[in-house]
């Protein structure tokens, strides 16, 4: 089972700094653009650590984004905006936020610092598998500074009593800090508070570490993450092996996963063609109004079939076969049917076409749609993928086809850092 522990976390001081101006989402979703928007809300934005950018005039190893990475972060520490914890500590996070759908939903998550170890040992579970460049740069970071910045986000299994105490904690106690941030979709709230594992709060701390040594860890998001620092512990003995984590409950009502929607532009078939070919394969095709339309009936049928929406120039349809008995997890996915059934099988895009970018990806039904236009191809629109089936394919060892979840929202970066040293 995984080893969870308090630790001595780096964090921004409320009382120097606007914590709302520092944060930021993880690494591995910011694009250019909202990393220059990043870069203007504050000189001590956490973006120019975990995803600094590149000058012109870089030399690699001597002046590079690196480099000042870590001389940011010792200007910050010189300067009070950032502290080290003065005992070794659990951090609770109360997240807020609006899913896509509405409504409004609150996350109970703890930092904790967990030990790493390889896959195989089975005390943490993943889903999908990684590529080697993010896991270079990920080192080369860690390198340089000596931090992990952006937590791995896993669920636990089996840890009802660490639940009750963290959520008991946070309805009787005032958060350390608080911040109000732009999100995804409209404002999300932030709460920390800083669980001591001595003191008022050591109780909570002695039931979150005793509750979770008997539960195993499905990561949800941070694969990478989690296998750098695993390499960084390899690569040095002589420090504690260590990655940063966001825990919650994998039973829990707030996780939220984001469907993403495949498009294939320059289709080798158009719609009807396509349409013939499936309804020998056995598959209904039901002509519907629009892309919304076919999100509704797709979800009225996820219970009893794999329904996707196709949407071609001048056509959109539901796509569907009855469910049946599947030889994996993975194999009853929907994702992985539409791969394997639809997407190999008549249109030609098998995994080395998917490696080799001919295979978009996109959340926004409507983009799916201008890139169909726009290419002359076609979109397929898929339900999300559920945590229960996440956590069964994790549970089989197995890994998922590539794009089949997005987690809403994003663990944010800077809420609080961990020190490998």
């Amino acid at each position: 089972m995984a080893e969870v522990r308090p630790f001595r976390g780096l964090r921004y001081d409320p009382d120097v700094v606007d914590l709302a101006a520092v944060l930021a989402p993880p690494y591995d979703v910011i694009d250019e653009a909202q990393q220059t928007e990043l870069y203007g809300r504050a000189m001590q934005n956490v973006v120019r650590v975990e995803l600094g950018q590149d000058l012109p005039d870089d030399v690699p190893g001597v002046r590079d984004r690196y480099t000042r990475a870590r001389g940011h972060l010792e200007a910050w520490r010189r300067t009070g905006a950032m502290v080290s914890e003065d005992r070794a500590a659990l951090y609770l996070h109360a997240h807020a936020f609006h899913p896509p759908g509405g409504g409004s939903l609150e996350r109970l998550g703890v930092f904790a610092a967990v030990t790493p170890e390889p896959w195989e040992a089975g005390g943490v579970l993943r889903h999908e598998h990684t590529l080697s460049g993010p896991k270079r740069d990920r080192l080369q970071l860690l390198e340089a500074t000596g931090v992990q910045g952006s937590p791995v986000f896993a669920l636990w299994e089996e840890g009802d009593r660490a639940t009750a105490a963290l959520r008991h904690h946070a309805a009787t106690t005032p958060p350390a800090a608080e911040a109000v941030t732009d999100g995804e979709n409209g404002h999300e709230r932030h709460r920390l508070w800083v669980l001591g594992e001595d003191g008022p709060t050591a109780a909570v701390v002695a039931q979150v570490v005793q509750t979770l040594a008997g539960s195993r860890l499905v990561v949800a998001d941070g694969h990478h993450r989690y296998e750098t620092a695993l390499a960084y512990a390899t690569a040095h003995p002589e420090a504690p092996a260590r990655v940063l984590m966001l825990l919650a409950p994998l039973d829990d009502q707030s996780h939220v996963i984001l469907a993403t929607h495949r498009i294939v532009p320059r289709a080798s078939l158009d719609a009807e063609a396509l349409r013939t070919r499936l309804a020998a394969a056995g598959y209904g095709w039901d002509p519907v109004a629009d892309p919304r339309t076919a999100l509704r009936r797709m979800a009225a049928l996820r219970e009893r079939a794999h329904a996707f929406g196709v949407i071609a120039p001048g056509t959109t349809a539901v796509l569907q076969r009855g469910r049946r008995p599947a030889a994996s997890p993975r194999a009853g996915l929907d994702v992985t049917v539409l791969q394997e059934e639809v997407l190999t099988a008549h249109l030609g895009v098998d995994a080395d076409a998917v490696a080799g970018g001919r295979l978009r990806f996109s959340r926004d039904p409507a983009a799916v749609a201008h890139a169909v236009a726009d290419t002359d191809g076609l979109g397929f629109l898929v339900n999300p993928t559920t945590v229960a089936e996440v956590a069964a394919v994790a549970r089989a060892g197995e890994s998922m086809p590539q794009k089949s979840t997005y987690f809403f929202p994003k663990v944010p970066t800077g809420l609080v850092l961990l020190p490998v040293d």
